[in-house]
């Protein structure tokens, strides 16, 4: 088995330290200091807790999670509380379960703060799922700490198993069996390493068992018939749904087969326990420990080397129960996985939260980050929203003399040229007026009601009509805050019109404003007709607001000059266009 290895890069690792060479140049050290800006803008990694509060035991751990998805532990706890305990047969928690669970989850809450663990998700499974109490609970610890709990289904609670598992182990392509006995329900997923192929639960944790059937101590006769006869009966129809398959694997996970296991290699001779170590657990074994438990009281069952004092109680049905299970389905070994549900909420977490991490290490700016996200979310055409914003940036740079806005309202032309198409995510039909809807609607982090307004106007007036007091997006802004807007959706409209193909043909702008005109040459080494034809109709708002003639035209390509010249040596030209007509006229027939 693959033991769980969480690889994680420190920002800083992969760079050589700071050096200056005196050899390496300006243009050298230039460069490193780029690198050096890109290593230090990489954010942070993203804290964060998971909370199993199981029927036997709560546990709380805590990561790092890097903005590529790997995660780092920082710590973890465990309390017995045994949640379930004594309230079985009722369906309650009982005072002395409310009291400690509370006071547990209060403990794990201070140690995440102190831990600067800023996001916490606890999830609770069968003992508060059961319990007639249960919703007290979860409203207590509400109140008291402000921490919300999810209550699983059972569901759901195998499939955070099946992940964390599949993290740490190689399920390969065949079909195999994980099993988790808890206190209160056991869980049984049969998967791959692709997906879950099923996911089946039943009402038999080990404390369920011990308190329900065994009542006296060591256990009578006939408390364990009953229970062995329960047992079978409960998991005959979970066995009946897995069929004949037989598993390439079979792995046991959470605290009760870590005891088991830990028992068993004990009685191998094994004195001390590696976490390291891979655990197994041999049915052959398993019935040995059963026969000797079946007589021993509780004081000779904690002078067993490996037994946790509050697992004692549990610890002979536990093994009644898998090995139950091993028979019925024709199982020799199980393997032991260090990993259990908790890692499963974290790694359910990441996944959940993927495109966000990546964003976060794309765009560390909260602002860019917010924007890519809406972006993402209408599903905006990348190459041409970044190709508009480029366009548009470089002439709101080469024209600040004309427009005399300032860098905050560059940024705000940035983004309204990534986002001014993303009404096509509504409708083809006035998808400006969707952009409109949808960027201020969009949750956008970072900015100012203000700032919001001007970015979404901006994309709105990207096409179609010049904005009119009358309309109802116009009314919503500051009188000051009218020219900015006409002014940059006047340089969006230019910029958009020479991504006309969305084929990034124009590679760059160079601009002159004259007393009358501005002149506007397209560098471009492919056919850029369409381009230039939308931009010199779209000139009618930009010619408006600054009061000057729009000029445009193409520089002439240096590849395509060197060609005309080659050709007209060939030819005999003199290069003033004075061709000699007799080869000329071979050249060209």
């Amino acid at each position: 088995m693959n033991k769980h290895t969480t690889p994680w890069t420190h920002p800083l690792a992969d760079t050589e330290p700071a050096q200056t060479d005196p050899n390496l140049g300006d243009a050298s050290e230039s460069r490193l200091d780029a690198r050096r800006q890109q290593v230090i803008r990489k954010p942070p990694p993203a804290k964060f807790g998971a909370i199993d509060i199981g029927t036997n035991s709560i546990h709380l751990v805590m990561v790092e999670i890097s903005p590529e998805g790997d995660f780092r532990i920082l710590g973890r706890d465990k309390q017995m509380v045994q949640l379930g305990k004594g309230g079985f047969v009722e369906h309650v928690l009982t005072p002395r379960a409310l009291s400690e669970g509370l006071a547990a989850l209060a403990r794990f809450s201070k140690m995440a703060a102190l831990k600067g663990i800023d996001r916490v998700r606890a999830v609770a499974t069968s003992a508060v799922r059961e319990a007639h109490n249960g919703g007290d609970f979860v409203e207590s610890v509400r109140q008291t700490l402000g921490m919300d709990i999810r209550v699983l289904s059972v569901d759901e609670e195998a499939r955070l198993i099946y992940l964390a598992v599949r993290h740490a182990v190689d399920l390969g392509t065949q079909d195999n069996l994980i099993v988790d006995i808890g206190g209160g329900s056991i869980e049984l997923i049969v998967g791959n390493a692709v997906r879950p192929e099923l996911l089946l639960s039943a009402k038999l944790g080990s404390l369920r068992l011990a308190e329900v059937f065994l009542r006296s101590d060591p256990p009578t006769a006939g408390q364990i018939k009953a229970m062995r006869r329960y047992i079978e009966d409960q998991l005959a129809p979970l066995v009946k749904q897995i069929g004949e398959r037989r598993f390439s694997r079979c792995i046991g996970t959470s605290g009760t087969f870590q005891m088991l296991a830990t028992v068993c290699a004990h009685r191998r001779g094994v004195t001390e326990i590696d976490p390291v170590m891979q655990l197994r657990l041999r049915r052959s074994a398993l019935k040995d420990l059963r026969g000797e438990l079946g007589t021993m009281k509780r004081e000779d069952r904690l002078r067993l080397p490996g037994v946790d004092e509050r697992r004692s109680d549990t610890l002979y049905p536990a093994t009644i129960l898998l090995l139950t299970l091993m028979r019925m389905l024709h199982v020799s070994e199980f393997e032991y996985c260090d990993m259990a549900m908790r890692e499963g909420i974290i790694i359910d977490h990441i996944a959940g939260h993927r495109a966000h991490l990546l964003a976060r290490a794309a765009w560390p700016d909260p602002r860019s980050r917010s924007v890519i996200q809406l972006a993402e979310r209408c599903s905006y055409h990348a190459p041409h929203a970044e190709q508009v914003a480029r366009l548009a940036l470089m002439l709101f740079d080469q024209l600040r003399a004309l427009h005399e806005l300032d860098d905050a309202h560059r940024e705000l032309l940035r983004y309204a040229c990534l986002l001014h198409d993303i009404g096509y995510h509504i409708s083809h039909n006035a998808h400006h007026k969707h952009s409109y809807y949808l960027i201020r609607n969009g949750r956008l982090q970072g900015f100012t009601e203000q700032e919001i307004e001007i970015l979404a106007n901006v994309a709105r007036y990207h096409r179609k009509g010049r904005p009119r007091k009358s309309h109802y997006t116009w009314k919503r802004l500051g009188a000051g805050d009218r020219p900015v807007v006409r002014k940059l959706a006047a340089i969006l409209r230019i910029a958009n019109a020479l991504d006309r193909t969305h084929y990034s043909v124009v590679e760059s702008v160079t601009c002159r404003a004259l007393p009358d005109a501005v002149e506007i040459v397209v560098r471009t080494k492919r056919d850029a007709e369409l381009e230039m034809w939308t931009a010199r109709h779209k000139a009618e708002m930009f010619e408006r607001e600054f009061r000057r003639a729009l000029r445009l035209t193409v520089a002439p390509d240096p590849e395509n000059g060197e060609q005309a010249r080659l050709l007209n040596e060939v030819s005999g030209s003199d290069g003033a266009g004075n061709d000699d007509a007799s080869n000329s006229g071979d050249i060209l027939s």
